[in-house]
């Protein structure tokens, strides 16, 4: 069923409206990563200092930056294990996203086709297509990582960023080219990412390989670019009028920071997740749920159930 931008917006908002649970894998990724965040810096911490701990050492008694240069010391004495916690720590929270990433697209899907969705679904799409999207999430990061070769140039010009870093107020010869080259990869960035906003979605929609994802990702991308890029501005624009209405009136009210942190999980990403799923199927023909046509015909709909 073929949907106009406006039906898409219109329709996508009251079925996420009738469909709140969608939130959920949002909230509980938010709540895991949390907890792991705690627990591995704590457990990181533990290790790295309990030798100069039992030196007679007291962390509680150091100044931030001495706690910091701490860490730091500590972390280049382990450089190898810690780096490899580090790494191990990252992948388990990409790995982590993915699944509920890919549950919620899950459980958007089953109410854009049926209009109410569970729980249980995204417990399904989910374990179904976790490993898959996140091996999809890796090779999109490696291809942003890539976008660096036009930061070299500059980089090479510069020489010891060392010395821009302690001081970006000296003159050094190169930093014009260095200012290009970054910008030109914070282009490529975005364009891998409007490019490839589809690719998620195609490979739990579709359940494709990771590769066949992120080509089909592309080519609707290229046959409905319009529509991808104004739902990938309202996404922005939303996001950041929350940071502006953080900014501003954070200071005032707690009230405002907890909206603030909690607009994102439970509005802004499960109601661009409904967007992009029924982008995605109303391009690719599926039939997609409408209370209306349902009490147009009901008699047509009970004999196609």
């Amino acid at each position: 069923m073929h949907e106009d931008f406006g039906t898409i917006l219109n329709k996508g908002f009251k079925n996420w409206v009738r469909n709140l649970n969608i939130c959920i894998p949002f909230v509980l990724n938010f709540a895991l990563t949390l907890l792991l965040y705690f627990f591995f810096f704590g457990l990181m911490g533990v290790m790295l200092l309990s030798s100069r701990v039992e030196n007679g050492l007291d962390p509680a008694a150091l100044s931030t930056e001495e706690l910091y240069a701490l860490f730091a010391g500590a972390f280049l004495e382990n450089f190898v294990p810690a780096t490899i916690g580090f790494i191990a720590f990252f992948l388990l929270i990409a790995f982590l996203q993915a699944f509920f990433t890919a549950g919620a697209i899950g459980m958007a899907k089953r109410a854009a086709e049926t209009g109410d969705t569970v729980l249980s679904e995204m417990v399904g799409a989910g374990s179904k297509n976790a490993i898959k999207l996140f091996l999809a999430s890796l090779l999109i990061g490696l291809m942003v990582l890539a976008g660096i070769i036009f930061v070299v140039p500059g980089a090479l010009a510069v020489g010891d960023l060392g010395a821009l870093i302690e001081n970006p107020e000296v003159p050094v010869q190169g930093l014009g080219l260095l200012a290009i080259g970054t910008l030109i990869w914070g282009v490529y960035i975005m364009v891998i990412n409007i490019g490839l906003s589809l690719a998620p979605y195609a490979l739990v929609i579709d359940e494709l390989d990771p590769l066949e994802a992120i080509s089909t990702g592309f080519r609707f991308f290229m046959e409905n670019k319009l529509d991808v890029f104004f739902i990938w501005v309202i996404s922005i624009a939303l996001t950041f009028v929350n940071s502006l209405v953080s900014e501003l009136l954070g200071s005032v009210s707690d009230f405002v920071v907890l909206l603030t942190v909690l607009f994102p999980l439970l509005v802004l990403q499960p109601l661009t997740t409904v967007w992009w799923t029924r982008l995605y199927l109303s391009r690719k023909e599926k039939n997609l749920y409408d209370h209306n046509e349902l009490l147009c015909d009901p008699d047509e709909f009970m004999s196609s159930c």
